[in-house]
């Protein structure tokens, strides 16, 4: 059984909370800089923002590696190279159909926010004209109600004229 060395291992981990800029007024995890990692679900995110997310990151992680990287223990490491080799028929042709299918997925998808933000301009030019439309027609109907207010006040006085003689 191997001994385990307390010290070294807090000396390590000091290490690394100094490297990170961590410090003692950091209270709880919340409180700790980190990337959060985007949320998927299956109903989908509430907000254009969250798709936008979502789509920033599928655009940036689409392909997918055949292989990882092998290191450690030298025998293990060449089995490991071994049955990579005796795999690589299969897995290297399911890998590219992946890649493939997830290439044009992320195409579909850009296309289809491009198609969304298109529309809504056109929807938000079609509403500004409306708006022009409905504020001179508006301008027009105050134009002409105040003719016809100075119109009743100038019959009301005639009549109220008339009515003294």
């Amino acid at each position: 059984m191997e001994n385990i060395n307390i010290e070294e291992i807090m000396a390590q981990i000091k290490r690394e909370i100094k490297e990170k800029g961590l410090t003692p007024d950091m209270l709880s995890f919340e409180d700790v800089p980190y990337s959060k990692p985007v949320q998927v679900t299956r109903e989908g995110g509430s907000s254009l923002a969250d798709a936008d997310d979502a789509l920033a990151h599928m655009n940036a992680h689409y392909y997918v590696q055949p292989y990882k990287p092998i290191a450690g223990n030298p025998l293990k490491v060449f089995i490991k190279k071994v049955i990579r080799k005796l795999t690589k028929f299969y897995v290297e042709p399911v890998v590219f159909e992946q890649n493939e299918f997830n290439a044009n997925t992320v195409s579909v998808l850009n296309t289809f926010r491009g198609a969304i933000e298109g529309q809504a301009s056109k929807e938000d030019s079609g509403l500004a004209d409306r708006i022009e439309a409905l504020e001179l027609a508006q301008k027009a109907l105050l134009t002409r109600l105040d003719g016809l207010e100075r119109e009743n006040a100038a019959l009301r006085s005639a009549l109220e004229e008339q009515e003294e003689s």
